[in-house]
């Protein structure tokens, strides 16, 4: 018999502030404050939703992307404050193609999809993404990649996130907590 315990089910925190900016200054000032540039990634993300539980009333997104070809899928749970992005989220890896007709055929339906151009940085724990996203311009992400399960850290982790982007002029009221998909739709 296989028995699941729910102490495997850790909720894993993704800590992310999102603000539109622009990019020109940023990306020599990061080189130059010691941020290491790995790479531009070419984004395709498709998200679906449910005739059962919608996510866009629920606060939860299912996801598909695909970066520079290999595939992810993405589960993103609700946010748990107002001025970043802080949500569990879960990955893996899968197949573009064959996860989305796993998801059609289980009665999940497409609501939208993003492209973007990331480049990518690291910074001590964040990483950074200067997103230009179709239709809508350019923004700036910065996560925590620590894998953080204590709530009690969050704030902390937030709070550094903020005090990071204080050096580009930008504050927790420049914060959007709307997704691109969110974004994309409306301009649509």
């Amino acid at each position: 018999m296989f028995i699941i315990s729910h102490s495997l089910f850790l909720n894993m925190y993704e800590v992310e502030v999102k603000v539109k900016a622009p990019h020109a200054e940023m990306k020599e000032d990061l080189i130059r404050s010691g941020a290491v540039f790995e790479g531009t990634e070419e984004q395709h993300d498709i998200y679906f939703n449910s005739h059962e539980r919608d996510f866009s009333k629920t606060d939860e997104a299912l996801r598909i992307r695909s970066v520079n070809g290999a595939g992810e899928i993405t589960y993103k749970g609700k946010k748990i404050d107002t001025v970043s992005k802080t949500r569990p989220e879960y990955n893996s890896q899968a197949d573009a193609q064959e996860m989305t007709n796993i998801l059609l055929a289980l009665g999940y339906f497409v609501s939208g999809a993003v492209k973007k151009r990331r480049d990518v940085y690291r910074w001590n724990n964040f990483i950074i993404g200067l997103d230009t996203v179709d239709t809508i311009g350019e923004f700036i992400e910065v996560e925590s990649d620590l894998k953080i399960s204590d709530k009690a850290e969050i704030q902390t982790e937030v709070d550094r996130i903020f005090d990071f982007l204080k050096k580009y002029g930008l504050s927790k009221e420049d914060s959007i907590t709307t997704s691109y998909l969110e974004m994309v739709l409306e301009k649509q």
